[in-house]
């Protein structure tokens, strides 16, 4: 793979990796109070499984502007498939819910059945489906796809950015992926804790494999509950895509207004390599997806 020099750091990182750490250890308490003060809360009907880096923070809070939609604590609880918040139970998820009784107050002062539900992008880490089957089985599930290589691009800025930055350039980093794989070695429920941070290097290519990740979840889930989205349509119309969800949920039509999704790009060009690395690499996967999905999303395949 081409490697291309890396930019030095500006020196606002460091203070902007100081912020990320104390919103996140900020928002961990939060979750925490919520456990011992909310109790009789409601489980999800919906989760947006991902994938990440494809919109799923523009529809998640579009979807907010419905009057039907209760909102949890959080967009992303990191539940059904991070093994420390997993160990602390169903009850410490509830507690992000809304509680049953202002569900019911919201129920009788709409006419209608309101929802909930979160959006945590994960849908290639292992244990997702399975423990998310266990708990809530008839949830409503929102996949969001985006092309993969621009996803991986835009997956890679965004570690760049990380309060842990990738340090490799892009085409290295590619190739630290592949090495990784290529050695037999697996993401498991074991090893995803203490892979820790590094774990979101080694998915550049991994996560844009969207059918091997979509067959293990229609393993857990009836295809029925799944409503699929394409970024790369959506991105330009974006209250189609609310109206889509809102629509998938049960919800009653609404206005929504639009907002523009976040494409993650960062302003600078993907090396030209390591495009048609990519664009060779998925083109086997593209075609797998969409003889899953029962149409052709126009990618390379």
């Amino acid at each position: 793979m081409i490697s291309e020099p890396v930019p030095a750091s500006p020196g606002g990182k460091a203070r902007r990796r100081v912020a990320v750490v104390v919103r996140r250890r900020l928002r961990a308490y939060r979750m925490d109070l919520a456990k011992y003060y909310r109790r009789d809360c409601v489980l999800p009907d919906f989760l947006i499984i991902g994938a990440m880096k494809s919109g799923t923070t523009t529809l998640f809070h579009m979807l907010r502007q419905h009057p039907g939609f209760l909102p949890p604590l959080a967009k992303e609880l990191q539940y059904f498939h991070q093994p420390r918040n997993f160990r602390r139970g169903e009850a410490w998820y509830r507690a992000h819910f809304p509680r049953q009784s202002q569900f019911d107050a919201a129920r009788a002062q709409l006419g209608y059945r309101p929802v909930t539900g979160e959006a945590t992008p994960a849908m290639s880490a292992p244990g997702y489906a399975r423990h998310a089957a266990a708990l809530v089985p008839h949830a409503r599930l929102v996949v969001t796809l985006r092309n993969p290589v621009d996803r991986a691009w835009s997956h890679y800025q965004h570690m760049r950015r990380n309060m842990l930055p990738e340090k490799l350039d892009f085409g290295s980093a590619l190739t630290r992926e592949q090495d990784w794989y290529a050695r037999g070695l697996e993401l498991t429920t074991d090893n995803f804790a203490t892979l820790g941070p590094r774990l979101h290097k080694l998915g550049y290519i991994k996560r844009g494999q969207y059918a091997e990740q979509i067959e293990e979840w229609l393993r857990h889930f009836p295809r029925e509950q799944f409503l699929f989205l394409n970024f790369d349509v959506w991105k330009s119309e974006p209250v189609a895509a609310a109206t889509r969800i809102a629509e998938h949920l049960g919800l009653p039509a609404h206005s929504f207004q639009a907002a523009a999704a976040n494409t993650g790009g960062y302003g600078k060009a993907m090396p030209e390599q390591c495009r048609e690395y990519l664009t060779a690499h998925f083109r086997p996967w593209n075609a797998r997806l969409f003889n899953l999905l029962g149409e052709d999303w126009g990618w390379p395949c």
